[in-house]
């Protein structure tokens, strides 16, 4: 009997220790990763990861207009539009656990079904823009849309490594597997939605702007979202910016766009906007709404401005 109960001990014994090993090793694992991603972060400048680009402070899920939606962060974040085709997402943020935690639920909150995702696109390949598109196409099936110069961009071992605020190295974050090819021009219809595609490169080899139809109380609008407002470092690449730019902003006027929004939600106010969208009586107007003229005047006193700028820096 003795030698039973010290043969269970030794065996319970035994067990305990590789448990508590396993505990051990996934501390010193969880340990390391946390000292690494803080080295990573400690070599990059104090003016970036100070700024509204680095801020991981998670944004209350909003409902902008009858169907579109916002979900993410104050540094980026997803346009979620509920179709008769299903959910399309414009872009997925930084990381697969970004999709998992801060995109999903934020659609739950709004009454959303995540299963109904049906399509992801992405504006450009920066991977705070396609960070989360493999856990969408993994995990509910969604098609991943994109131009192919920027499906090439991402997976191009000689383009930029960044590092994202988590301190992973964009390289160490998934691409999607597939995906569907954009071209300039082209007109998708999502059921009872329109998004129009704009070949704007300059911020990326193969970014891409949008027109978007919405309705506000049954009250169509034209969304407008250019695709990027940080500027290259390239005098070459600046010039393909402006540009696109003065592309952009002819067919903003030809197609009368109202709104202007952009995935980094500090630029334009969209935050602050947000703020009133949540406070106000829904009688009242959408402070989104702000008309044709304010969206020329944006392009041509901010965006055209620092692009001038720029080249004339590097000329």
């Amino acid at each position: 009997m003795r030698s039973l109960l010290t043969h269970l001990f030794i065996m319970f014994f035994s067990i305990a220790l590789v448990v508590g090993c396993k505990a051990v090793s996934n501390e010193v694992s969880e340990a390391q990763l946390e000292n690494t991603a803080k080295a990573r972060l400690s070599e990059l400048p104090d003016a970036l990861t100070s700024s509204e680009l680095f801020d991981t402070t998670i944004l209350k899920p909003t409902q902008l207009f009858d169907n579109f939606y916002f979900v993410g962060y104050v540094s980026v974040g997803s346009f979620v539009i509920q179709t008769s085709d299903g959910i399309v997402l414009i872009d997925s943020t930084w990381t697969p656990n970004d999709a998992k935690t801060v995109i999903v639920p934020g659609m739950i909150e709004l009454g959303l079904d995540p299963s109904d995702i049906k399509f992801v696109l992405i504006t450009h390949g920066h991977s705070d823009h396609y960070g989360g598109a493999h856990y969408f196409e993994q995990e509910y099936g969604a098609k991943i849309l994109m131009r192919e110069q920027e499906w090439r961009f991402i997976n191009n071992p000689e383009a930029p490594v960044l590092t994202d605020p988590f301190g992973n190295y964009s390289t160490e974050i998934p691409t999607p597997t597939i995906y569907t090819s954009l071209a300039d021009k082209d007109v998708l219809n999502f059921g009872d939605t329109q998004v129009t595609i704009l070949a704007t490169p300059g911020h990326t080899p193969g970014a891409t702007s949008l027109i978007i139809s919405a309705e506000d109380d049954g009250e169509k609008h034209t969304v407008a979202l250019w695709e990027g407002t940080g500027l290259p470092d390239t005098l070459e690449a600046n010039k393909r910016y402006l540009q696109s730019l003065n592309y952009f902003q002819k067919v903003v006027n030809e197609k009368r766009a109202d709104v202007t929004i952009s995935n980094h939600p500090f630029s334009y106010n969209l935050i602050e906007k947000m703020t009133l969208l949540k406070q106000q009586k829904t009688s009242m107007p959408n402070p989104l709404v702000v008309g044709n003229e304010a969206i020329n005047d944006y392009i041509d006193n901010e965006l055209r401005n620092n692009v001038k700028e720029k080249i004339s820096s590097l000329d």
